[in-house]
């Protein structure tokens, strides 16, 4: 992890040099843990880490929009493979009263590229026996994203660049049962997006230079247990310009537990061919995920 205050210095020689045989520190040993080597050890198949997230999106004033999530996640050898969460969205003075279930809360579970949704809108869509609706070519490394937090700290690649943004740490208090350390900082979107694609759809020139503050807070252990983010982006509507204040919070809990995801039973689920009615179009919010 390439820590802007971090890269530690080699274990010092003893002053009385060693017989050519003897045991030679291993790099493990002579370099500890960052959190991006931590989080990477972390990704064991059968294990996982539990998860809260809430986001809260101010439209210039006009307009709030809060959402809620929580759930697990299953790791593979190289990061997310399974999640199973459950997530609301209030969407405040942008919910038409005739879009019903849009307030309700929404379970997806994602088994490497297929997602299955029920709840929320879909509730009244199915047809008798079925419960789920397959959306295939999801990512379940994006579980984050898409519940509106703009920093992934699940993904090694975006870990490292924005701890390399550091300006300041200190002690961190007990976060979830851990003792931490605070890291603080600011990255912009155009470097999130360089490590994060799915940022770079939509994305103008100016909105690119929208500075993230964040906050880390990372156990002795080197694993995250929370991250919070704050921005204010500015968006062109027909002639006018309006900001966008957004703010997010997701705290890991049971790091290295055992989580399994399963999909839901094939009988039990739809396609978007079988629903009763069309899936209504949602209010127009910022997905700050995408």
């Amino acid at each position: 992890m390439a820590l802007a205050c971090a890269a530690t210095a080699a274990l010092v020689a003893p002053a009385v040099a060693a017989p050519a045989h003897a045991h030679t520190t291993t790099d493990s040993q002579a370099r500890p843990l960052d959190p991006t080597a931590a989080l990477k050890k972390a990704f064991v198949p059968g294990r996982g880490v539990r998860f809260t997230s809430s986001e809260t999106i101010d439209v210039g004033g006009i307009a709030t929009v809060k959402s809620s999530a929580k759930g697990r996640l299953a790791f593979g050898r190289s990061g997310v493979t399974g999640s199973d969460v459950t997530g609301r969205i209030n969407y405040g003075a942008l919910l038409d009263e005739d879009l019903e279930g849009a307030d309700k809360p929404t379970r997806t579970i994602t088994v490497g590229r297929t997602a299955y949704v029920t709840g929320g809108v879909f509730s009244s869509l199915f047809p008798e026996g079925k419960k789920w609706l397959r959306t295939p070519g999801k990512n379940p490394a994006d579980v984050l994203g898409s519940n509106g937090v703009p920093v992934n700290p699940l993904d090694a690649r975006t870990l490292k660049a924005v701890l390399a943004t550091t300006k300041a740490k200190g002690a961190g208090g007990v976060v979830n049962g851990a003792r931490t350390t605070l890291y603080r900082g600011a990255i912009t979107l155009k470097q999130l997006a360089a490590v994060e694609p799915s940022l770079k759809k939509g994305l103008t020139a100016s909105e690119a230079k929208t500075v993230v503050a964040w906050k880390m807070w990372v156990g002795g252990d080197q694993l995250i247990r929370k991250v919070q983010t704050t921005l204010t982006l500015k968006l062109k509507y027909e002639k006018m310009t309006m900001e966008v204040d957004a703010s997010s919070a997701v705290s890991f809990v049971g790091w290295g537990s055992r989580v399994t995801v399963k999909a839901p039973p094939k009988s039990q689920v739809a396609s978007m061919a079988d629903l009763l009615g069309s899936v209504p179009d949602m209010p127009d919010t910022i997905d700050l995920g995408d």
